[in-house]
């Protein structure tokens, strides 16, 4: 039997809407007006407090009005009632109840989500009512205003009243890319990637020159040359390929014997034969060979530049940095940048971890709402891809995980850089 948010009769002039499976995104929609215009909850931002209130289901972030039915509702258009259950969005924030008031007008907001928090248990039912679990109360759309920014409130539970019935439509296509800098590093199955794309998210690479499947618009993919042994690939997708993606990306870890481990003089080469071609005859631009976190790092990019023409130049200069701290991360990225004056940078790996079993000294949620803040904030800053979207993280401590492996749903982790 499949736990949905319900579709309301017709007779209140709104259409069929879609199911929504447990544990998967949806936009909880009012059913007070025509579906067809009807807003969608949605909050402030992403922080304890704030407000859940009414909102354009196609015009606020995906971040939003993204929300998780954790254990799902009763069976469509019946009077049961569902299993007493958590309503989150950006992965560990709850709809909440203020202060645990039981009166009729008490505000709803989010608030970080703890098990057994009875502010926090609601049962989604069969006939398209959310109530508030162990209580007469129902979320309610307040005075019936769908005016956005109107508070949603909880109401003593009627039966039929058109301000308590609510639906779930699966997400609206998000804004995506409108003026953020963050990429997607992703190894998971391309039917993910919109719980990921808002409009924060600009570029998608998947170390590899095939594009996944069905990119939302206005996702960029950026195919990578992974080095020696994937020319053929290379040329019959890219260079000759139909598809011009516009921008491209170097060998990964050049200077790293688990990457593709070349010598400065054996990247200048397999540059100027796989990628400068598409400069020259498809107007693409180049991020250069990846390097990670050392010294060796920016000697072997500065030997690398030294052997190409400016004209055969990569645009962005490509970085990996694992490291304990933020300030780390700073501080080396500085340096980076100033080994290369002028050009942008592109921070195409990175994460909280000394890959050295030690894992991250910063809290990692402190950690990566200041990384993303700083690295948004840096001008030179391009393109900054945090590791990874992937199920398998390869060695990274799971504490940077940025993904479920298995629902495909965001991580609080995840959302401080998506949101």
């Amino acid at each position: 039997m499949k736990y949905v948010l319900t579709v309301l009769p017709l007779a209140l002039g709104v259409s069929a809407a879609l199911q929504a499976p447990v544990n998967s995104p949806i936009n909880i929609q009012t059913l007070a007006v025509n579906s067809n215009v009807a807003p969608c909850l949605q909050v402030a931002g992403n922080y304890d407090g704030a407000p859940v209130t009414v909102g354009n289901c196609g015009t606020s972030t995906y971040a939003q009005r993204t929300w998780v039915v954790v254990n799902g509702g009763a069976e469509e258009n019946t009077s049961n009632a569902g299993p007493a259950t958590q309503i989150r969005i950006y992965g560990n924030k709850c709809l909440d109840v203020k202060d645990g008031v039981d009166q009729d007008g008490t505000k709803l907001q989010i608030w970080t989500c703890y098990d057994g928090s009875v502010n926090q248990l609601w049962r989604v039912n069969g006939a398209g009512d959310i109530s508030w679990s162990g209580h007469n109360k129902c979320m309610d759309l307040t005075d019936g205003n769908t005016s956005a920014g109107t508070v949603i409130q909880i109401w003593t539970c009627y039966t039929g009243n058109t301000n308590q019935l609510w639906n779930a439509i699966s997400p609206r296509a998000a804004s995506v890319c409108s003026g953020g800098k963050v990429g997607l590093a992703w190894a998971m199955s391309s039917s993910f990637i919109p719980n990921a794309a808002t409009d924060k998210t600009c570029y998608i690479y998947n170390w590899s020159p095939w594009s996944p499947s069905a990119l939302p618009q206005g996702l960029r993919f950026a195919p990578m040359f992974w080095g020696p042994g994937h020319e053929s690939d290379w040329t019959s997708n890219v260079i000759q390929g139909a598809t011009n993606y516009g921008i491209a990306m170097g060998m990964q870890k050049v200077n790293q014997v688990d990457g593709s481990n070349m010598t400065p003089a054996q990247g200048a080469q397999s540059w100027k034969d796989m990628l400068v071609p598409l400069r020259t005859n498809k107007n693409y631009q180049l991020v250069s060979p990846s390097v990670i976190s050392s010294s060796s790092g920016i000697t072997w990019l500065q030997s690398f530049m030294s052997l190409l023409t400016d004209s055969q130049k990569p645009d962005f200069m490509a970085v990996h940095w694992y490291g304990k701290t933020l300030l780390d991360m700073q501080n080396y990225l500085t340096t980076f940048h100033n080994a290369f004056p002028g050009k942008t940078v592109w921070v195409t790996e990175f994460a909280c971890d000394g890959l050295d079993g030690t894992g991250c000294t910063d809290d990692i949620n402190s950690f990566a709402n200041g990384a993303d803040d700083w690295l948004s904030s840096q001008s030179w800053i391009g393109a900054y891809f945090p590791f990874a979207f992937a199920s398998d993280l390869s060695g990274v401590s799971e504490v940077n995980r940025l993904i479920n492996a298995s629902s495909g749903l965001i991580t609080p982790v995840g959302w401080a850089y998506l949101s």
